[in-house]
């Protein structure tokens, strides 16, 4: 930590050379100070108290905390939290890999596999997205079926957020829905059915594919 203190005291050096130079004279003087050396003393003990200060200035405003110090700060690693942080988004995007049948009131529909779930927020074995942190969120589900009229429902910490109605006009149909919410850090996010014994369409991702059930989500602000 050596290093960055000598960077800090030239830097505080240069900052207060202007003042010191031309007030350097009177402020001595007046502290009764007659030597070179005890002048000299008393011009490092002042940069020191003010590089105390500006470690602690600087240590609160990287880290956001009150009792942070820059002395005690791991730099490197510092740097590379707030990188990560910077530059990992929140978003998944899922889709239903294979059909599934027989799906009634309050059944999560499970999307088994993803395109993209950087962190894996979004749990392909029960298909449930759990927020790591508190922000307003968009969600998108797409829903394909062949078998009767149902309805699909967007569920945040347990209580309806949004729903949407999957039409069913005598052949294979689907229907999408888009909505922005806000999403508490911890909450569990899922789409399920209301409907009685319903069919879920899924299959291949690849280009083509008529039957394609998905749900995507993705952190517009944090908040």
């Amino acid at each position: 930590m050596a290093c960055y203190k000598v960077v800090l005291f030239v830097f505080l050096y240069c900052l207060y050379l202007p003042v010191t130079s031309t007030k350097l004279t009177t402020l001595l003087r007046d502290k009764n100070l007659t030597s070179l050396e005890e002048r000299l003393t008393y011009l490092e003990q002042t940069i020191e108290r003010r590089l105390n200060v500006t470690e602690v200035l600087l240590g609160q405003l990287l880290t956001g905390r009150n009792g942070a110090n820059l002395e005690t700060l791991n730099v490197l690693s510092l740097r590379s939290s707030i990188l990560r942080t910077a530059f990992s988004p929140v978003l998944f995007s899922a889709y239903k890999s294979s059909s599934e049948g027989s799906i009634s009131t309050n059944v999560k529909i499970r999307f088994e596999g993803t395109y993209i779930n950087p962190g894996n927020h979004y749990h392909t074995e029960n298909g449930i997205f759990i927020a790591p942190v508190t922000g307003v969120y968009m969600f998108h589900w797409t829903i394909a079926t062949g078998g009767s009229a149902f309805s699909t429902q967007l569920m945040v910490a347990g209580s309806v957020r949004a729903s949407n109605f999957v039409p069913y006009p005598g052949g294979a149909d689907s229907s999408s829905a888009m909505v922005i919410i806000s999403v508490n850090k911890e909450d569990h996010v899922w789409i399920q059915l209301y409907g009685s014994s319903e069919h879920v369409y899924g299959g291949s991702n690849s280009i083509g594919n008529y039957y394609q059930s998905t749900f995507s989500g993705i952190l517009l602000q944090t908040s």
